[in-house]
């Protein structure tokens, strides 16, 4: 739940923060002391979406605190689709928190990553020395499945497909998954996070499609040295170019709700100046916040 993206798809809520969260808990330039003293939507903790009860996308450090802020809780998830392992999207306490509860749905975790995402976190798995107690309970109540880029899946009743972003990660050729989700109802989103510019075949998967919300990162929104298609993360300008793109081959329209995401508290701007800026442009979008509850 990164600060600031709304629940998509009826109970969804979500969090928008980078790997730093804002403020960056080691720091005391002059961005991120203003954050802790005005506190508000610039507080901003690390990446996740809930959508609908059983369904979440990444599981960050600040999960526990996240659930309780938004009035949440775990026991309905039963999938959880990590975009890519890095620390501020995966950690695996989180996910290992299920073994200290005392009532649970009684149902194994399954969570589903890139093949490349997944032979790290088996890496990771066989270098933790676990107690035999806790190796047999996550043997037996978490179940990692790989994903292969620009395939459809069904997983828990809604369709997923797996896009491919421009973002590398621990595993080895391990990019980014950004998820183009179908809803029982019809609708479909893309959380792209994180992301950079798309290279061509990521391009090409996306025509022919179209979206009724659009979730994509900003993470260095207000910097201009990086370039105009950059890797990785997108800045504002990137961000434009983006949608600009996505429109020409008709992914968005008018009708697409477009939500900014994935903040870092040093690229220049706060988040009211983000949010102007959108709501100005020609897709009115909108600068995600921690606990932001989406209908999709």
């Amino acid at each position: 739940m990164r600060s600031s993206e709304r629940a998509l798809w009826k109970h969804s809520t979500a969090t928008v923060a980078p790997s730093t969260g804002a403020p960056a808990a080691y720091c005391r330039c002059a961005t991120c002391e203003g954050v802790r003293q005005r506190g508000g939507v610039e507080l901003r903790t690390r990446s996740s979406l809930r959508v609908g009860p059983h369904h979440q996308i990444d599981v960050s450090p600040d999960q526990y605190r996240q659930t309780i802020a938004a009035g949440l809780d775990m026991y309905d998830v039963e999938h959880v689709l990590v975009t890519h392992t890095h620390e501020d999207h995966f950690t695996l306490p989180a996910l290992m928190d299920k073994q200290m509860s005392v009532e649970t749905n009684g149902r194994p975790l399954s969570v589903y990553l890139s093949k490349p995402g997944l032979a790290y976190v088996e890496g990771l798995i066989a270098g933790t020395a676990f107690s035999a107690a806790d190796r047999g309970w996550k043997d037996a109540n978490l179940a990692f499945v790989g994903l292969e880029y620009f395939r459809e899946y069904t997983i828990g009743g809604l369709t997923v497909q797996t896009v491919r972003g421009s973002h590398a990660a621990h595993g080895k050729d391990e990019q980014s998954i950004n998820y183009l989700v179908g809803t029982p109802d019809g609708r479909r989103f893309l959380y792209a996070c994180d992301t950079g510019y798309y290279h061509d075949e990521t391009w090409e998967y996306l025509a022919g499609r179209r979206v009724d919300t659009l979730v994509l990162e900003c993470t260095f929104a207000g910097r201009t040295d990086r370039g105009e298609f950059p890797e990785s993360h997108l800045d504002l300008a990137s961000w434009f170019k983006t949608l600009e793109r996505m429109t020409r081959i008709g992914f968005i329209d008018e009708r697409t709700a477009v939500y900014a995401t994935h903040f870092n508290p040093h690229q220049g701007l706060g988040h009211f100046e983000i949010n102007d800026r959108l709501q100005r442009s020609a897709y009115r979008a909108t600068a995600a916040y921690d606990g932001l509850r989406v209908e999709a």
